[in-house]
């Protein structure tokens, strides 16, 4: 059988069509310290609340409204997610995509739930402002330091060199384009340059799923909500007291789990998404070193720059997701470069740091403090 040709970067290579799609959810990062929403002492009665567990975490939905939604409405859509990006389901699409092992030919599927084409695109997209440090093929890194499905073995240079000869996303590494007929979209099709390379998007794929919650509810006519997923938060519109949402953050203290936590500030959110990434509480000690879950794939180590949380202000809830892992990965004072050289991102951020005496310091930029208090 003859299979059709699509020119990829220059390089023209033949295609071979992926099974059938195979219905497939994505596992939580375990990176982002929980954000909560604060609760107000007066709750009007048309508060409508849905909870339960997705992603491998848990998710709490609230909106004012006098009609209460089928809790299918955002059933349907962390699952429609979950059989597409979750390393957690053999079966998921981003799974079929990282068990292809030929270089000499194309993966293609029909992205008809719009899920990996988006994030990937979004990825390329903040992979190049963050200059690297934000890329979603850092996952043969992440298993290689023992953060995956992989026990971390003995790991130096030579092993780092040879995993990061196919991590980025550079054209004749890890590639992903889209094929047009007259016009319309026809399939998607995936060239690896190494059989090893491999997607996690894990670091923005939480934070796009309350994205496409908040939409759900804007689409039949909520305009007052907030969801949260896995510690990742996006508001619009007041609370039911007329208010913004309110959403705590926790103080990076190693050891704190989500029975024992402490807020370090309540930040007022209107209309924009709050997500935290940190070091905290994910992380390997060997001879006594810490090493952090948070994989620089510009250079294949744990970053070692001393934050242990970034929480970000943003737009939407992928952008932020996305953001606190890249600052995780720049550091304090790269962050600050990048917030000044980037103002119109509508980026605002906290930064908690080791201060080397067994505590902590905290920067925020001015947008973020206008916004938050002390619990």
């Amino acid at each position: 059988m003859m299979h059709p040709s699509i020119k990829f970067h220059g390089i023209t290579a033949s295609l071979v069509l992926a099974v059938p799609f195979v219905a497939m959810l994505l596992s939580s990062c375990g990176s982002a310290s929980k954000t909560e929403e604060v609760q107000s002492d007066r709750q009007a009665a048309s508060l409508q609340e849905h909870r339960g567990e997705a992603q491998g975490t848990t998710y709490s939905i609230k909106y004012v409204s006098e009609l209460r939604l089928e809790d299918a409405v955002f059933e349907d859509i962390l699952e429609m997610i979950d059989r597409e990006v979750s390393l957690w389901r053999p079966l998921s699409r981003i799974n079929q995509i990282n068990a292809w092992d030929r270089t000499d030919a194309l993966f293609g599927f029909v992205d008809s739930t719009q899920i990996i084409g988006p994030l990937w695109a979004l990825s390329e997209e903040l992979h190049g402002l963050t200059r690297g440090a934000f890329d979603p093929t850092v996952s043969p890194l992440v298993e290689l330091w023992g953060f995956g499905f992989s026990e971390m073995g003995e790991v130096g240079a030579d092993q780092v060199d040879s995993v990061m000869s196919f991590i980025g996303m550079v054209p004749d590494r890890f590639d992903m384009n889209e094929e047009e007929e007259d016009g319309y979209y026809k399939s998607t099709w995936v060239r690896k340059g190494d059989p090893r390379a491999a997607l996690d998007f894990n670091a923005i794929a939480q934070g796009y799923s309350v994205d496409l919650l908040l939409e759900a509810l804007r689409e039949r006519g909520i305009t007052d909500a907030m969801v949260e997923l896995g510690g990742e938060v996006v508001c619009r519109g007041s609370n039911a007291s007329g208010g913004p949402w309110r959403i705590a953050v926790d103080r990076p203290i190693e050891g704190s789990t989500e029975m024992d936590r402490t807020f370090e500030m309540v930040v007022a959110v209107q209309d924009r998404a709050i997500c935290t990434s940190g070091s905290y509480r994910k992380f390997h000690e060997v001879d006594g070193r810490k090493i952090s879950h948070t994989i620089d794939p510009g250079t294949g180590w744990p970053a070692a720059n001393g934050l242990l949380s970034a929480t970000v202000l943003a737009p939407t809830g992928a952008y932020a997701d996305a953001m606190a892992t890249a600052f995780m990965v720049l550091g304090e004072e790269q962050t600050k470069g990048f917030l000044n050289l980037y103002p119109e991102l509508g980026l605002d951020v906290l930064l908690m740091s080791d201060d080397g005496q067994g505590g902590y310091s905290i920067w925020s930029s001015p947008g973020f403090e206008a916004v938050s208090s002390r619990p």
